[in-house]
């Protein structure tokens, strides 16, 4: 396994990493060049940023093979999604919980008072809509009000001052519950921001977890040891002692601010956010600064993927159970579909109307999270020759077994999630039900050409072998 450090050491023993010596200005400048390394799926440390003092490190995680490297896979062995999945999975189940430490790289250099000044860090603007400049790659660290434990998660935060910053929490994360009752209450919020935390609690703190279950836990077994934590200077906060840097804050529920970022799935989205007081910095002496290009990008996409796993494993075992005839299911949540969700379904129909009630029935089910319709745009049912984790093969029988009008139904007016943007208030935005298996009398007629045992050959058999002289 290995801390943020160690990963971008392979990084750039491997090739994988782009060094940008010539300076740059962190509004759109920095961003574009970003963009452009990314699409390589390439990591880049920009050493010499305008009015900045600390470099720039990004696309750490910007690919599947990176997740494998940096959990203690060997480079040349696959590693995919699934992989990271399962993973996730056995880690959940054997969470090793953080221990407490005196000190820790982290602690080298403190900034308080008057030394504080956020010009100091090379904060990216990148999109020409931004409310301005956005710290996108902060492990946001608080305190569960009820339990008293310790919450992670990924929040964008918008820089407003000197010491003055916005951090943003989704209607989905645990800390805008945090917030609601510190404000309710009047009882004192405390928060930090770590960058560069080692990448298993990067994963952990993007992943979506039942209430019970702690982000901190799950990245110490993901790691296969403990997360060291460290005491903030300013609160009784507990923050990663082996981060490149923690910023230290006070919420002010006084003060809130609109703001725009432009989002995973291409588009802007706006929030409502409390201002914080910066009252510390800490930070190795040769602190690299951590940062995520926002948008449709890579690392943002990639990393955000892990947040859908719990989702999509939500919606396909609610609709299991909830619908036996089901032969197989995959939820597709990716930034290409937008925000929502996409579901197909294999069934073996026995009847032209089976496809379409059962597509009701899964809108109409309960996700786990929440209803199937708030985050699901469409539902696609298919024969049992279809794979519906192959997308191209989903896209063919759409378009080869659908021949009449009523194949197609669109569902007007239900309720969305706040990350459907197109979604208007009080109305919501329409669903699609797409029947795309073959009509009963059409079954001899589309029939899909099958060489006869193909499934079975495995080419490695074949090219392992000597031919005969």
């Amino acid at each position: 396994m290995h801390d943020f450090r160690g990963l971008v050491k392979i990084l750039e023993e491997r090739g994988e990493l782009y060094r940008i010596s010539r300076p740059v200005d962190p509004k759109f400048e920095m961003p574009a060049v970003m963009e452009h390394i990314e699409r390589e799926r390439k990591a880049f440390l920009f050493e010499n940023v305008k009015g900045a003092r600390f470099p720039v490190i990004g696309g750490v995680l910007n690919r599947m093979e990176c997740y494998g490297w940096a959990l203690g896979s060997k480079p040349g062995e696959p590693f995919t999604a699934q992989d990271l999945d399962v993973r996730f999975e056995k880690a959940k189940a054997a969470g090793i919980g953080p221990r407490e430490v005196k000190s820790g790289p982290v602690k080298e250099v403190l900034c308080t008072g008057a030394d504080i000044n956020l010009a100091d860090l090379p904060v990216p603007t990148v999109f020409e809509l931004d409310s301005g400049a956005f710290i996108t790659a902060a492990v946001g660290v608080s305190r569960n009000p009820r339990t008293g434990k310790l919450n992670v998660g990924v929040y964008r935060t918008l820089i407003l001052g000197r010491n003055i910053v916005a951090v943003n929490a989704s209607s989905l994360s645990d800390l805008r519950k945090f917030y609601q009752h510190a404000e309710k209450t009047g009882e004192p919020m405390p928060i930090a921001l770590a960058l560069g935390v080692e990448p298993a609690l990067q994963m952990a703190a993007s992943c979506k977890l039942p209430p019970d279950q702690s982000e901190l836990d799950l990245a110490g077994a993901l790691q296969g040891k403990a997360i060291d934590l460290v005491k903030c200077e300013t609160s009784d906060l507990l923050v990663p002692a082996n981060a490149e840097m923690i910023i230290e804050g006070r919420v002010d529920f006084s003060r809130k601010i609109e703001n725009t970022l432009g989002e995973f799935a291409g588009q802007y989205g706006p929030e409502t956010a409390p201002v914080t007081e910066v009252t510390a910095i800490t930070h190795r002496r040769d602190a690299m600064f951590y940062s995520i290009l926002a948008g449709k990008n890579p690392e943002h996409n990639t990393l955000g993927s892990i947040a859908t796993f719990a989702i999509q494993r939500a919606l396909a075992g609610a609709l299991r159970s909830q619908l036996p005839a089901i032969r197989d299911i995959n939820v597709y949540l990716d930034p290409k579909f937008g925000s929502m969700a996409h579901i197909v379904i294999s069934i073996r129909k026995q009847n032209d109307a089976e496809p379409m009630a059962l597509m009701e029935a899964a809108f109409k089910a309960a996700g786990g999270f929440f209803p199937v319709s708030h985050i699901t745009k469409r539902i696609v049912v298919v024969d049992d020759d279809v794979n519906v984790h192959d997308l191209n093969d989903v896209e063919w029988a759409i378009w080869t077994r659908i021949a009449a009008a009523g194949k197609f139904r669109v569902i007007p007016d239900v309720e969305s999630w706040e990350l459907e943007r197109c979604a208007k208030d009080g109305k919501g935005s329409l669903r699609l039900a797409v029947d795309a298996t073959m009509d009963m009398e059409d079954r001899e007629k589309l029939q899909r050409p099958v060489i006869p045992g193909a499934d079975k050959v495995k080419l490695a058999d074949y090219l392992s072998r000597k031919t005969a002289a």
